[in-house]
């Protein structure tokens, strides 16, 4: 399993494993948020992709806040539903954790927005700070040395 800094060419493999994990999110803005890793924007997402014999198989990605930019966002962590259960999540996680470390932004913190109680997330040190974030969603927290 190989970790790597997603490319133009990983986003149509990336847009089907969020489509097909929610079906319900709109396929035009799932695709204008990853197209904004490669925008002029001063302020880009990057995103992560886990490849298994040169396939797509899961994807996440993070953002530093406008607001304080010691605060990173994670968002879209994604597993195709065949290699789910298979630690490839969790491996993601460690990357991209590891990649906001390397920023060496004072402070720093992690926050992150999920739909379900967030077993997964707990046991990178993630804590709930409100469960009731924007409707349904929890927001969680991590704080890093």
């Amino acid at each position: 399993m190989k970790m790597k800094k997603a490319t133009k060419k990983d986003l149509l493999k990336m847009l089907e494993i969020i489509k097909t994990n929610n079906p319900k999110y709109p396929k035009q803005l799932v695709h204008k948020e990853l197209k904004e890793m490669f925008s002029e924007s001063l302020l880009r997402p990057t995103y992560f992709v886990a490849e298994n014999k040169k396939e797509i198989v899961a994807l996440g990605g993070f953002i530093s806040s406008w607001v304080d930019n010691a605060v990173f966002n994670i968002f879209w962590m994604n597993t195709n539903s065949k290699y789910q259960k298979q630690g490839i999540g969790t491996k993601l996680m460690k990357e991209l954790i590891n990649q906001i470390k390397k920023q060496k932004k004072p402070k720093s913190k992690i926050i992150l927005i999920s739909t379900e109680i967030p077993k997964f997330y707990k046991k990178f040190g993630f804590k709930k700070i409100n469960s009731r974030y924007d409707g349904n969603y929890l927001l969680m927290e991590k704080r890093l040395k």
